[in-house]
């Protein structure tokens, strides 16, 4: 009896022919794998980010240790400033509002058309005095030509002001007096006495 050989692996791939069904499988695991190495290099990557976002939060929260403890202290400060602040607006706000309307009317008068028109008014009434002194001007001239018929002053004299007054003179000083000279005491003798004992 001859031995019955049992089917292998080839020949269960010889049944497919040429094609190897197992060669897609081979390319599907390798692209698997690639996957695989891709997702870890992005864990990876991932796991830096955090280490680097925990590194910021660490230095976030020693400078906010820092300047908490000045900003606390500088807290009460600022509100005794702004209450301070307030205060004095609202006591200034009272006397400007009283002054407001006043203002409000000069600014109204100083708008009227009178003023407006004043430094107008004014120039043509100061050419027109100028007009009247040059008109009586020979009128003037006539006076004074007849001031003179009669011994009168003329006008310009009056008009030249008076004469300037002269300054007083100085005192004369006084020649300082001489002094005597002073007389000399004469001199005390000594008893005749005292100067046999200082001899003895």
């Amino acid at each position: 009896m001859a031995e019955s050989s049992t089917p292998g692996l080839g020949d269960l791939l010889a049944l497919f022919g040429g094609a190897n069904p197992f060669a897609s499988i081979g390319k599907t695991i390798d692209q698997f794998k690639r996957g695989v190495n891709d997702f870890l290099t992005g864990v990876e990557t991932f796991n830096a980010t955090m280490e680097s976002l925990n590194g910021v939060t660490v230095r976030i929260n020693r400078l906010l240790d820092d300047v908490e403890e000045p900003i606390q202290a500088l807290m009460p400060q600022l509100t005794r400033s702004i209450k301070t602040a307030d205060a004095v607006l609202s006591q200034l706000s009272v006397p400007v509002e009283k002054i407001t309307p006043g203002l409000l009317r000069l600014a109204d008068t100083l708008s009227s058309p009178g003023l407006i028109n004043l430094p107008r008014e004014i120039a043509g009434f100061v050419e027109t005095l100028g007009d009247l002194a040059t008109r009586l001007q020979p009128l003037t001239q006539m006076a004074e030509s007849a001031g003179s018929l009669f011994g009168l002053r003329p006008l310009s004299v009056l008009r030249g002001g008076s004469t300037k007054a002269q300054p007083t003179p100085a005192p004369a000083k006084k020649p300082a007096a001489t002094k005597a000279p002073a007389k000399r005491a004469p001199a005390k003798k000594a008893p005749a006495k005292k100067a046999a004992q200082t001899k003895k």
